[in-house]
C-alpha cells in the first residue's frame, strides 16, 4: 500500500533514475515490511522506537563540476562562504537557480542572490530528510 504522502518533502536526484532500485523506495519497503503485521507484531514496535536510514556509500553531497550544477538546478542548496563584510564563513540556504563563471545564483523566498564565486566554500545539498511513516 504506496501512499503518495510518503514521498512529501523528499526528491529524487537526477543521477539516480538510471540506477535502478533508489533510496526512496528501498526505505519505504523497509518500513512497509515492519509495518505489514499490524500494529502488535515486533516489527512495527520496533519501528515505532527505532529509526532506519537507508543512503548510498560515498555518495558526496557537495556539488562539483558543470554537469553537477545543471543537473541540481532547481534543488535546495547550502552555500558555505565568507561574508564579504565581516569575512566570517556563514551559510545561507535556497533553491540553486545557476551557476557561472563568476557568480552563483539562488532563490530565497522568491528572491535572487547572487553570491560572488570567490565568497562561496562549498555548494552542498542538504541533509536528506527523513521519510514520514504512513499507516
Amino acid at each position: 500500500d504506496d501512499d503518495d504522502d510518503d514521498d512529501e518533502g523528499l526528491k529524487e536526484s537526477p543521477a539516480d533514475e538510471d540506477k535502478g532500485a533508489n533510496v526512496i523506495s528501498i526505505a519505504r519497503k523497509i518500513n512497509n515490511a515492519f509495518a505489514e503485521e499490524g500494529e502488535e507484531s515486533v516489527g512495527f514496535r520496533i519501528a515505532v522506537h527505532h529509526s532506519v536510514e537507508v543512503t548510498t556509500p560515498g555518495a558526496s553531497d557537495e556539488l562539483d563540476g558543470v554537469m553537477m550544477f545543471k543537473a541540481y538546478k532547481g534543488f535546495d542548496v547550502q552555500i558555505e562562504m565568507i561574508d564579504a563584510k565581516t569575512k566570517k564563513v556563514k551559510i545561507v540556504e535556497g533553491k540553486l537557480v545557476d551557476r557561472t563563471e563568476d557568480t552563483t545564483i539562488i532563490n530565497q523566498k522568491g528572491r535572487l542572490r547572487k553570491i560572488k564565486n570567490y565568497n562561496v566554500q562549498s555548494v552542498k545539498l542538504p541533509k536528506a530528510k527523513r521519510e514520514k511513516r504512513g499507516r
